[in-house]
């Protein structure tokens, strides 16, 4: 089973990393890109996006996941571009042993399943103008 700490957030935009981050303040929490960000995206649009976040809310504490499911290039992309983990096909090959141990050395961690569809707060910053995103996001979190 795959562990993520409380709360796991998906955004699909800067919208909703700065809505998760006013929101959860100091609370740890993850930031969950969209699904197959790796291969849709790209692993270096999905840093950026972190990066902007992590200047703009110092104090935030969570942590970036990429989805790269169907891009395992875009892992070891991740992992030299400092994100904290990725979600990746499970494959059971030593391609993935390795992965983990280059991540290892780095505080960076490996998925081999996304969090479960229940467990994700899907933040639909894609859609909703901001105060309506912190205001559902609080009202989710209680």
């Amino acid at each position: 089973m795959t562990v993520f700490p409380d709360p796991v957030i998906r955004i699909h935009g800067i919208k909703g990393a700065r809505s998760a981050c006013r929101v959860l303040a100091d609370r740890p929490f993850v930031l969950l890109s969209p699904e197959h960000a790796a291969q849709i995206n790209g692993a270096q649009w999905f840093a950026g996006l972190v990066g902007l976040t992590r200047d703009e809310f110092p104090t935030a504490a969570f942590r970036a996941i990429l989805d790269c499911r169907g891009r395992m290039s875009g892992a070891l992309a991740a992992i030299e571009i400092g994100l904290d983990g990725v979600i990746i096909d499970p494959t059971g090959n030593r391609q993935t042993e390795n992965l983990r141990d280059m991540g290892q050395q780095r505080g960076f961690q490996v998925f081999t399943a996304p969090p479960p569809a229940d467990a994700i707060y899907e933040m639909e910053d894609h859609r909703l103008p901001d105060h309506e995103l912190d205001r559902r996001l609080g009202a989710s979190l209680g």
